[in-house]
Formats: structure tokens, C-alpha cells, sequence
């Protein structure tokens, strides 16, 4: 068969005060795919067939942390050869208490004549809409 190689970092890039949660990393591969040798430093990855993919989830990535994904592939050879696309690298996560944008609530006043009691506290949350890579 032909085998392929695939080498993955990650940087988080924010304070290492923080963590970013629920982090997928979804890495393209051929359809072509038969067999996958996965390592990673940390987090869970696999071959996930159906969605032509690896699969790499981490439940907690602190900031400033670097994390490595290494793949051997091995692909089955195909009747009519076809040139891969290479689709995007696709990334979800959440940084609880950070906001990218660097807006932060000042001041606050709520007003309720029936004794409404409110609670001083902010949660923000950075949250990744659409975030892809192109390889």
C-alpha cells in the first residue's frame, strides 16, 4: 500500500492562566484510508472513517501549552488515482473567562421596581464559530 504521514502542532496562544475546553481537532485524510497509527501528547485521537477524518479531542488545553499529533497512514491503492484536495483543518473550543476581543463589562445597573436582587458577576466566554485551516 502507500503509506502517508501526518505532523500536528497545536499552540495555545492565550494566557496560562486560562484553558480552553471541549477542543476538537479534525485533521483530513484520503478516503482512500485503510489503517491509522496515531500519537498524540495529550487528549484522546482516532481514525474516525466516516467522516474521512482524525479526530482528536481534548477535554482541558491549558494556555500557552504545545500540543503534538503524529499519523501514519496507510492507504489503499485505487483503480483511477485522483488528486486529494486537502480540505481544511477544522477546530472547536471554548476559553471560559477570556474574550478575544478584549471587551469586558464596566458597569451594569439593572432597573426593577418589583426588588429584583441581581448577582455581580460576569461570565465570558470565547467560543470558536467556524475555525479552519487550510493545509
Amino acid at each position: 500500500g502507500i503509506r502517508c504521514s501526518i505532523n500536528l502542532k497545536v499552540i495555545a496562544n492565550f494566557s496560562e492562566k486560562l484553558f480552553a475546553t471541549h477542543v476538537v481537532i479534525k485533521v483530513p485524510v484520503p478516503k482512500n484510508t485503510s489503517k491509522s497509527k496515531i500519537k498524540n501528547s495529550f487528549g484522546r485521537a482516532k481514525y474516525e472513517p466516516e467522516q474521512n477524518s482524525i479526530v482528536w479531542r481534548i477535554k482541558r488545553f491549558p494556555g500557552k501549552a504545545e500540543c503534538m499529533l503524529s499519523a501514519d497512514l496507510e492507504l489503499v491503492r485505487t483503480v483511477r488515482p485522483k488528486a486529494w484536495t486537502r480540505p481544511p483543518i477544522n477546530v472547536e473550543f471554548q476559553v471560559p473567562m477570556f474574550t478575544a476581543s478584549g471587551v469586558h463589562v464596566r458597569f451594569l445597573r439593572v432597573y426593577d421596581k418589583a426588588g429584583y436582587h441581581t448577582n455581580r458577576w460576569v461570565r465570558y466566554i470565547t467560543k470558536a464559530g467556524g475555525y479552519q485551516n487550510k493545509i
